[in-house]
This record gives C-alpha cells, structure tokens and sequence, in this order.
C-alpha cells in the first residue's frame, strides 16, 4: 500500500524511470505553467529558498521570480528549469513527478490521462497503462482522495485560452468529490 507522499513518489520514480533523457533535449513547453503544490510539499520547498505563491487556498511554485505576478499569463517557464533539467530534481513537487501523468474530469469521473506532447510519452505501450492503474490502485484511499481533490482546487482555478492539453485516458478514478 502507497501510504504517504514518499512512497508515491518512490512509486513514481520507477513507474517513469528514463524520462530525465527525454527532458534534457525536450523542445516542449511541458515545464511551463502552474506547478501546484500538496499542503506537505509546501515547507520542504520554501526551506529549500523555493518561493511560494497562493492563489485562493491553492499553492504554486512561484514561476515570477523575475517581475510582477501576473497570473493571468498562460504557462509562465518554471524558473528552477536549467538547461533542460530540473535543478531542484530531488525535491520536486507531485505535480512534476506524475508528469507525464496527469488528471482530467469529465462527468464529475476523475481519469488519469498521458500527456501526448511529452517525447517520453510517444514511447509508451500497453504495459505501461496497466502499471500505471496498479500504482493508483496501491495508493491508499485517502492519500488518492487528497491527491484529487488538491488538483480539483487547482483545476477550478485553472483556464485554458489555447484549450486543453492533447491528451490520452489511460484509466477512471472515480466519481469525486465521492
């Protein structure tokens, strides 16, 4: 059972093994935008001189480090990317870890979809969707719960000028809020 935070990153970490070299030569805007942050994730990455933006009750890896905060840009760039890598790797929030994993609702049925854009992804068969569920299924149902309802928060705040990312249903949650 997936119990907490460490674990599913632990999790995560196998599941998406080798993604890292598709990143470094990644043209894509993928590390753009509003990296959210679980309530945990919060103090470990503002200790670590990462700055913290809160939107509502929602908190975000601050990308305005350089300028006003203006959170009507779309995708800003994620200023710990360097050279096409993440310069804060080992403690990098959820939100980047799933990638690219991510959510989508439709109906008030939460999925998990793959992000089409990611070069990573291309590479991706029928084994993976079916690892990928037996990680979901592992989690503990509270963990998941707190994991949905983070992004949900998120995902009501969010807008999509240029629509949604492409993407592909790999599998159902469930109905949230449940």
């Amino acid at each position: 059972m997936i119990a907490n935070l460490d674990q599913l990153y632990a999790a995560l970490d196998v599941l998406l093994s080798g993604i890292s070299r598709a990143c470094s030569s990644c043209t894509h805007d993928d590390c753009r935008g509003y990296i959210w942050l679980m309530p945990e994730e919060e103090e470990p990455l503002y200790e670590a001189g990462v700055e913290i933006l809160q939107v509502n009750e929602s908190k975000f890896i601050n990308p305005f480090l350089e300028g006003p905060i203006d959170v009507e840009i779309y995708k800003p760039p994620c200023p710990w990317r360097e050279n096409g890598l993440c310069s804060i790797h080992e403690k990098r929030p959820l939100f980047c870890r799933l990638f690219p994993l991510d959510f989508s609702c439709e109906g008030g049925i939460v999925h998990v979809v793959l992000q089409l854009d990611c070069a990573w992804s291309a590479v991706q068969n029928k084994s993976f969707k079916q690892k990928a569920q037996r990680l979901f299924s592992k989690m503990n149902p509270d963990l998941l719960k707190r994991v949905v309802d983070t992004w949900l928060a998120v995902e009501n705040l969010s807008k999509y000028p240029y629509g949604p990312n492409r993407s592909q249903v790999l599998f159902p949650l469930g109905r949230y809020p449940a």
